[in-house]
């Protein structure tokens, strides 16, 4: 099973960015937490570095990352800078990281590509904590400038829109496909063929009593 560590950043005493009065740290944890839950619904194991208004420490997230023995690390944030004109969506990668850069890519590509957003600030690299400790791929996702009130809007009405964009990313990066029905997917297995309807019942009769649902399909 796949198994993704999502960083809600800032929290508690650390607010994050400011402004149009929205906090990051507020943003970051909703939109998280929606993300988390699409990509249950599709079958991946989710760990969270917060999943209240707690605030912890850039190592401590990803000692939890590792400790976790996680696939991925992808921590959510908001952009902010004293020009408010200023906007778009950026996704970050570790400097040294080709596969931070694959997952990247697909997050940042999947956020423009769904219409949630259109000024594409392109994949960056940085020497960020939660991506130099982290031992797995790992990005930090800007999503917008808090500081922008046309960015601010999408991150106070569109929280929804961005969450499925960012986690079709990652599932894009896994080869898993979206599933816009609630990724809930049902899986048949075929365990034999028979020339001998006999045979056929008797694997159905051992089939059950161990607790599987079992039929004959005739063709």
């Amino acid at each position: 099973m796949v198994k993704v560590f999502l960083d809600a950043g800032h929290g508690g005493k650390d607010p994050g960015a400011l402004g149009n009065g929205l906090r990051e740290k507020d943003i970051a944890l909703a939109i998280t937490m929606k993300i988390g839950n699409i990509l249950k619904k599709h079958g991946l194991d989710i760990r969270y570095s917060r999943t209240t208004d707690v605030f912890l420490d850039r190592t401590d997230r990803a000692t939890m990352a590792n400790k976790a023995g996680s696939d991925v690390f992808i921590s959510i944030h908001c952009n902010g800078f004293h020009d408010s004109s200023v906007k778009g969506v950026e996704t970050y990668r570790y400097t040294s990281s080709n596969s931070g850069g694959k997952l990247a890519k697909a997050i940042q590509d999947s956020i423009i590509l769904n219409g949630v957003y259109t000024v594409n600030r392109g994949i960056k690299t940085a020497d960020f904590d939660v991506l130099r400790l982290t031992r797995m791929p790992a990005v930090l996702v800007e999503l917008a400038f808090i500081t922008n009130f046309q960015d601010a809007h999408i991150l106070k009405k569109r929280q929804d829109d961005l969450a499925i964009a960012v986690a079709k990313g990652i599932l894009s990066n896994f080869g898993i496909s979206y599933n816009e029905d609630g990724g809930t997917m049902i899986y048949k297995v075929q365990v034999g063929t028979f020339s001998i309807r006999a045979n056929a019942d008797a694997l159905v009769k051992e089939l059950k009593t161990k607790g599987y649902e079992a039929i004959v399909v005739i063709e």
